[in-house]
């Protein structure tokens, strides 16, 4: 017969319990119980491993010499505060469609996951750590589909439901269970194991509230349509009482505890307060000390309640060693309006089914019962121990467990399942989008105790597991030989030197060598080597490309046709011809003097009498930067040049030969000379565009 071992962690008491299975029901075989030697845990959280640790031990070694065997594993239970459960999904696209293997989905619910988790917990937050999960939907290009393994797309998206417990429950409990030399069995919820225990499943059809009144916590349980259906939690119990007598009457917290507890028994209680004074007080008085608690934990009980029910629940069964408190189920029933005969109290004494060490009694071993019946029907989460990376890591078998449920339990982060793919390389060349794709990713590896496994693969106690992290896929990469073939190239001779006629390759507007990557986003150019354009375009001799001389006069642009002669293979040559590998190939470039360029001087114009007079340049002087050039001097690209005509600025008289004068004077008459309306004179000076007026003036006698 399978005996399984109980034990109930709770804030005041541990209490250990081997029971077992029978043909009437379940059957106590052997208890022991102590209380903690000082206060290693606050509001059921341990805070104390050490201290936690030496009361389990004690209750495992009296339960040991009372069945006469070692015992090595053990069922405990967590608050019920500390179960959450949360709906995430996650969604993947691919740049082209792929079939989505096992592996992918299963990194994409471990995505999910971990969404849910970044949800539940935030950055600065209390860690958790997922017990299981289970998906709900799965679509496949925005369809619902049962299963996306196997199917082929581009856009997948999961939706999950995970479980999770805090990290802290987690970890206290195994560190104190560890340290008493024992292992996890399984693990409960403390709500749930004192819900099987204390309401029939026949009961659960109705809308039933359970509060496990704690020391330094209450939890709650609903029922309703057989099934339990939401849990909470009040941060408030037993303790807060006890904090409130040992604050009025000065004591410490045992002896508060020994008075909280003497109220149900005595009249009268007596005690020595910390100063050493010896008190005795009615018990009225200290029941009207802690009714304002007892008034506050009760609201705080009913507030939760509502929350979670949303309306009265047909009755309130309360267990655990707090619901002894005076007056906190009459508080209850008039807080809910429910009749006071349906707010009770659980006990042992009252369970159907369980026999054995009758002395157990009270609402204090209803928790520990409940656990016991939980590990007995397979009803808990069943827990082991696996190794990841040789790190000890603890599952939670919801279902199977498998290797993903333990590298989710290990922390691996679901990107280290599946290697991103490379970038890819997009680029524009000669006018065309080019995408060129990057590496694909290569998966993660998984050894199951040195054989190669699945994500899917399930577990057992003591499996070794050897994580390789995913590898990311190389970015895309090319050099501008690698795109644009060598094979083109051309040996040929340009005025007698060898050369090797090439593409040439312009990127974002700039020459580039053949060994230099192409980055992303980059335009590139190919010069083509076919013609004897592109050779002239591929040559750096700036006469080689010349077309025309750019020059400047007086700061005006002129341009001049340039002189070239091409010979292939002693040919004279189109630039259309085609070049041949080895072709000889000969450029002549025609120098352009001062005197092809045919600068003359330009006449000053004046306007003389109404009509254009032209004065006649009286020196040719062609100037460069000050220097005064000849007919065979050179005309450079770019060259700004100064033609002058004059040495001097002419004068009016200098005029006179140019322009025709009255010949016949009048009698008593003058020549007038003006300038521009003004009165002149013959040694006036001109500039280009005065106008001049000459004429007979006839003298008026004085």
């Amino acid at each position: 017969m399978e005996q399984v071992f109980a034990l109930d962690i709770g804030t005041r008491l541990v209490m250990g319990l081997i029971m077992e299975k029978t043909s009437e029901g379940y059957q106590i075989i052997a208890q022991a119980q102590t209380e903690h030697r000082q206060r290693s845990m606050y509001d059921g959280q341990i805070h104390d491993v050490e201290a936690v640790a030496q009361a389990v031990q004690w209750v495992k070694e009296e339960l040991e010499a009372k069945i006469k065997r070692k015992l090595s594993f053990v069922s405990v239970a967590a608050a019920g505060r500390a179960l959450k459960t949360v709906v995430a999904t996650a969604h993947k696209s691919q740049l082209v469609p792929i079939v989505w293997e096992r592996e992918d989905v299963f990194a994409l619910e471990m995505e999910a996951v971990q969404h849910a988790l970044r949800e539940l917990q935030p950055d600065e937050g209390t860690p958790y750590h997922c017990v299981g999960y289970s998906t709900i939907e799965a679509f496949l290009e925005g369809q619902s589909l049962a299963k996306l393994i196997g199917q082929r797309g581009k856009d997948v998206q999961v939706k999950v439901i995970a479980t999770f417990l805090p990290r802290t429950v987690i970890d206290g409990l195994t560190g104190v269970i560890t340290r008493a030399g024992l292992e996890m069995r399984d693990l409960t919820l403390e709500p749930i194991a004192a819900g099987r225990a204390a309401i029939p499943p026949d009961m659960r059809r109705m809308n039933l509230a359970l509060v496990d009144v704690g020391a330094g916590t209450s939890d709650i349980a609903l029922t309703q349509n057989g099934s339990f259906f939401a849990y909470g939690m009040v941060p408030m119990a037993g303790d807060a009482i006890t904090e409130r007598i040992c604050q009025h009457f000065l004591l410490d917290f045992k002896t508060g505890e020994t008075i909280k507890r003497s109220l149900s028994l005595n009249s009268q209680i007596t005690f020595t307060d910390f100063l050493g004074a010896e008190t005795t007080v009615d018990k009225e008085e200290i029941i009207e000390e802690i009714r304002p608690v007892v008034f506050e934990l009760a609201q705080k009980i009913a507030k939760e309640l509502l929350r979670l029910n949303l309306k009265n629940p047909h009755a309130i069964i309360l267990v655990g060693g707090g619901s002894l408190t005076p007056f906190l189920a009459e508080i209850l029933s008039e807080l809910l309006e429910l009749p006071r005969n349906r707010v009770g109290i659980q006990i042992r004494e009252r369970i159907q089914g369980v026999s054995g060490e009758e002395t157990l009694k009270g609402p204090d071993a209803i928790t520990p019962i409940g656990i016991g019946i939980s590990t007995l029907e397979g009803e808990g989460l069943q827990y082991f121990s696996v190794r990841v990376n040789d790190i000890p890591v603890q599952v939670f078998e919801l279902q199977l467990a498998t290797v993903s449920d333990a590298l989710l339990a290990a922390g691996i982060e679901p990107r280290l399942l599946v290697g991103r793919p490379g970038s890819a390389l997009i680029f524009e060349f000669n006018g065309e989008m080019k995408i060129l794709k990057g590496e694909f990713g290569k998966p993660a590896q998984f050894i199951l105790n040195g054989n190669e496994a699945k994500l899917d693969q399930e577990l057992k106690p003591g499996d070794s597991i050897k994580f390789l992290p995913a590898v990311d896929g190389k970015d895309a990469q090319i050099t501008f030989a690698d795109l644009i073939p060598r094979a083109l190239a051309k040996k040929i001779k340009v005025n007698g030197q060898k050369l090797l006629f090439t593409p040439r390759t312009y990127c974002n507007g700039h020459l580039v060598e053949d060994d230099m990557k192409v980055v992303d986003g980059a335009k590139i150019e190919v010069s083509a080597n076919r013609t004897i354009k592109d050779l002239l375009r591929f040559l750096h001799e700036k006469d080689y490309q010349r077309t025309e001389i750019r020059y400047k006069i007086d700061g005006q642009e002129h341009t001049f046709p340039g002189g070239r002669e091409i010979f292939v293979n002693q040919q004279k040559s189109a630039l259309e011809r085609v070049v041949q590998d080895g072709d000889d190939i000969v450029i002549r470039v025609k120098e352009i003097t001062i005197r092809d360029l045919h600068l003359n001087p330009r006449p000053m114009v004046f306007c003389v009498n109404g009509e254009e007079v032209h004065f006649p340049p009286q020196i040719h002087r062609v100037l460069s930067r000050g220097k005064i050039l000849t007919g065979q001097d050179k005309v450079e690209d770019g060259m700004e040049l100064i033609v002058e005509g004059y040495e001097t600025r002419p004068i009016l008289s200098d005029l006179l030969p140019h322009i025709k004068i009255p010949q016949e004077m009048p009698a008593n008459a003058r020549l007038s000379l003006k300038k521009n309306g003004q009165q002149a004179e013959f040694t006036t000076p001109l500039i280009p565009g005065d106008r001049i007026e000459i004429h007979w003036e006839k003298i008026i006698p004085q």
